[in-house]
């Protein structure tokens, strides 16, 4: 890097650094998730604290010091403000937020995970659901969310064959999800599979194997012509928790 670069981040988090200063956890097209000082970001006349409220999209000028990277200047570019006028909307926001900084360590850069969730926040911040936003839509977007940042961090699911003995999975097998072998067991291995102490083989249904073959083949569904029936959207979140629970984070 540069002494000095501009870049289009994410805000992700902010928090108190010193006496006045922030410390702020953005996302870059360019280098990745960066930790940047904010100096006089906490004092009443600040210029930079407006352009660096979490589920902003700015435009930075940063520099890189001695240990420590900081912002000079920052612009915003979209202040996202329907999502932060929305419990709704703000509620799941957060949620995506809280698990990307889970899994993302600072300094990967990921071009096509910074347009994903840029391009998911403008989504969620421009949704209407006949002008209320739904906790339904909202917990649908999440899910979806959920799986395709999994997917760009190398935690994608083996759906059309078996993982161990790779026969094609069919409809109607009582098919089950196995965390550990990193996608579906045909009931014939089920049973050679141990589970080491801690279950990792969990039954799934065809309709969940059928949307989640979709949302691999169609990187960018339309989700305003998309219907998820309730009982699909539990059984989906219920396998992610499981899934997670796993992955321990």
């Amino acid at each position: 890097m540069d002494s000095t670069f501009p870049s289009k981040a994410i805000i992700l988090q902010r928090q108190a650094w010193r006496e006045a200063d922030r410390l702020v956890s953005v996302y870059t097209p360019e280098f990745g998730r960066l930790f940047l000082v904010a100096r006089g970001a906490r004092k009443l006349n600040s210029k930079l604290a407006a352009h660096l409220e979490p589920l902003s999209i700015s435009q930075l000028l940063i520099i890189k010091g001695r240990g420590q990277n900081y912002v000079a200047s920052a612009v915003i570019d979209k202040a996202l403000l329907n999502i932060k006028s929305d419990l709704n909307k703000l509620y799941f926001a957060g949620q995506a937020l809280a698990f990307f900084n889970s899994l993302v360590k600072t300094g990967e850069k990921d071009l096509e995970l910074f347009n994903y969730l840029e391009k998911w926040l403008i989504s969620l911040d421009q949704a209407k659901h006949q002008n209320v936003f739904s906790k339904d839509e909202g917990r649908f977007r999440l899910a979806l969310f959920y799986w395709r940042v999994l997917s760009f961090l190398g935690y994608g699911l083996i759906l059309n064959n078996c993982v161990s003995c790779q026969k094609q999975i069919m409809k109607g097998d009582n098919n089950k999800l196995n965390f550990a072998q990193g996608g579906l067991l045909c009931p014939v291995c089920q049973a050679n599979i141990k589970e080491n102490g801690y279950q990792s083989s969990f039954s799934v249904s065809d309709n969940c194997i059928k949307w989640w073959r979709y949302l691999d083949r169609e990187v960018d569904p339309n989700l305003k012509t998309i219907k998820i029936t309730a009982k699909l959207l539990k059984e989906w979140e219920f396998l992610h928790e499981k899934r997670m629970n796993w992955l321990d984070v």
